[in-house]
């Protein structure tokens, strides 16, 4: 990370110096070099499974449908709604895991069972700030990469176990209607 920030100052300051006479965008490289040296700090300094050429902001990214790494705290306009011990982060960058829809993330079927274990997963590993109210969970940067880099892995076993359980679920059902039509025969 080191390298890549020398190569940026040396170029940014050579850009710069040139800025009146040469046809680039200056701050908007300013800003790509600035979230280039964030994804790098969070795929090496915090060590989550990242690309860094994926960072396309400096106070808030959102990685695939569940998880987001923000700014938090009053002056970014961002709290926590309902947080279990009243607590609020006060400019602190965090990653945040939340499942609005609750249990509907596994389906119609709504299976408040299994979508309370998976949460429970997630929760053990030990977020600094939870709503669980909100089925939101908050780790600071030094804690985050073991739920982040886990998370698809977690999230995969309980799809497929809410999918045995729909299977299971169906086959009772049929079994049920059967021996009805069977009785009425």
């Amino acid at each position: 990370m080191k390298e890549q920030q020398k190569a940026y100052k040396e170029i940014l300051k050579l850009l710069n110096k040139h800025k009146d006479i040469l046809n680039f965008d200056v701050p908007h490289l300013e800003r790509q070099a600035a979230y280039h040296l964030l994804g790098l700090e969070l795929k090496q300094v915090y060590g989550l499974n990242i690309d860094p050429k994926d960072i396309n902001n400096l106070e808030w990214n959102r990685f695939g449908n569940f998880s987001d790494i923000g700014k938090w705290g009053s002056k970014y306009g961002r709290t926590i709604s309902w947080s279990d011990d009243g607590e609020q982060p006060v400019d602190e960058t965090l990653l945040r895991i939340s499942f609005p829809t609750g249990a509907y993330l596994f389906g119609d079927d709504y299976p408040t069972e299994i979508f309370q274990q998976f949460f429970n997963e997630i929760k053990s590993y030990n977020p600094n700030y939870s709503d669980t109210t909100n089925k939101s969970l908050y780790w600071s940067l030094d804690s985050a990469a073991p739920v982040f880099n886990s998370f698809n892995d977690i999230y995969k076993k309980y799809r497929e176990l809410n999918a045995e359980d729909i299977k299971l679920h169906r086959i009772k059902k049929m079994k049920e209607e059967l021996e009805k039509l069977e009785s009425n025969a």
